[in-house]
């Protein structure tokens, strides 16, 4: 979960309280608590025995400390709730689209905090030219400057992280950088102490055996390199939150609506899956010879036991499931009872809490119904998705754009140094949102209806 301690991979003593101080705890434990939560799912989170092992064998940092028993496994959790909750998904999906799904464009560096007042002069064509030819020359992005940017995006959003491989080869006389992204769960950070140098260790799988089979490769952050083989190579780690080690994704508020969100789909399709389709019970008189839960007739039927018999032949799981259910009463009871099984049709309960779950999980990223593409109330608007983009998505969006376009021109700033171009840092990359020309047209459209009118003459 969220409410991880910071601190909890430090190796410090353990020191044992003295007796005053364990006389004073035990008095003021009846005092009222304000605000004490218990972690709602620590069994979804919890470390294997073997993972918990490998982590102390090789010193590693796992995601999440090992708070109620919570470790590494923190992470899955995260990465499944991106995938499998679908408001959740969606907005990341969305929120990455329109931050860098757009064409990528150069702009004048400008300090990205401080605004002077100072006017920006643009760009010439020559400039962007000559811009564009060196970073396709010199500089390669994995799988394109888009998906490259966009994975940066959606792993920052979904678990707080992004991390980038940054190699430096020389090639037939010329120099070369080539930028990686690498995913949250690959990679990990050893031990070390505050005022040691920070080394992570990048593998695709955590496992005693795999590890020693296959050694992985451990890689310091920047400003420190290491050379594997002729290339040189460092580590670039975005996260979000004030955290130690790792970040956690800023839609961290609306974490147990995500779940639910999860477990009413998961609900639905189990009860699918399972559903008792004897939705007809007939009960008769037993005649006092064979028992009604009969193992041994099970058994010589071929079922593992009479529980697997119910299942196969009355749910979902069978290949020809039956809609009449007959069993037996005790001996000397009523002759017959018949019974329906209504199916659960509580509707209103998965609306009224799946919009709930929705309302706040959009919120916690920012976002507005109408920009997921939910109806809406439009009022007095005529372009409503535009004026709700302008108003209330664009400063979310541009911030996310800000933050991880900072992130990679700082990269980048590395990559000119190490080409020695370093007047290529006078230009920054960016992307411009893919509905730019309308709200160009949005913005402007007030200026021009508000203009003066030429006066009309008349001929008398």
């Amino acid at each position: 979960m969220s409410d991880v301690q910071n601190g909890c991979c430090d190796d410090g003593p353990t020191v044992l309280p003295s007796p005053k101080e364990e006389m004073r705890r035990r008095k003021s434990a009846h005092l009222p608590v304000l605000y004490e939560l218990e972690n709602p799912i620590p069994e979804e989170i919890r470390d294997t025995d073997e993972l918990s092992k490998t982590l102390q064998k090789y010193n590693l940092v796992p995601y999440a400390g090992n708070d109620k028993h919570t470790g590494h496994n923190t992470l899955n959790w995260y990465l499944m709730l991106a995938k499998l909750s679908p408001t959740h998904g969606s907005a990341i999906e969305k929120l990455a689209k329109y931050a860098v799904g757009g064409r990528a464009m150069f702009t004048r560096s400008e300090n990205p905090d401080y605004d002077i007042g100072e006017e920006t002069q643009p760009l010439t064509r020559a400039e962007k030219e000559r811009y564009q030819a060196g970073i396709t020359q010199f500089i390669e992005f994995q799988g394109g400057v888009r998906d490259y940017h966009r994975l940066i995006t959606a792993s920052l959003k979904s678990n707080g992280n992004a991390w980038v491989e940054m190699s430096i080869a020389d090639r037939a006389g010329q120099r070369r950088v080539s930028l990686r992204f690498v995913k949250q769960q690959n990679v990990m950070y050893r031990k070390s102490a505050a005022d040691e140098m920070r080394m992570a260790v990048i593998s695709p799988i955590w496992t005693d055996a795999y590890l020693k089979k296959y050694e992985p490769a451990i890689i310091p952050l920047y400003p420190n390199f290491v050379k594997v083989d002729g290339v040189k190579k460092t580590l670039f780690h975005l996260k979000s939150g004030p955290f130690n080690w790792y970040g956690r994704p800023d839609s961290q508020s609306a974490d147990l609506y995500k779940y639910r969100e999860v477990q009413d789909a998961m609900y639905i399709v189990k009860q699918a899956a399972n559903n008792f389709t004897g939705q007809l019970i007939i009960e008769l008189e037993d005649d006092g010879q064979d028992p009604a839960i009969d193992e041994t007739g099970a058994w010589q039927a071929g079922f593992n036991s009479f529980a697997d018999r119910m299942i196969e032949n009355y749910t979902q799981r069978g290949k020809d499931p039956m809609s009449v259910f007959v069993t037996s009463r005790a001996f000397g009871a009523k002759p017959m009872f018949v019974f329906q099984v209504a199916p659960n049709t509580n509707e209103k309960w998965y609306k009224e809490t799946g919009t709930m779950s929705e309302n706040f999980i959009l919120g916690s990223h920012g976002c507005t119904l109408r920009f997921m593409g939910k109806d809406a109330a439009n009022g007095f608007s005529t372009d409503a998705f535009v004026s709700d983009y302008v108003m209330n998505m664009e400063p979310v969006i541009n911030d996310l754009r800000t933050t991880v376009m900072v992130f990679s021109n700082q990269i980048l700033t590395t990559a000119w140094e190490a080409l020695e171009m370093q007047d290529m840092n006078e230009i920054s990359l960016t992307f411009q949102s893919p509905i730019q020309s309308r709200i160009d047209e949005y913005k402007t459209a007030p200026a021009q209806s508000n203009a003066p009118q030429s006066p009309q003459i008349q001929n008398v």
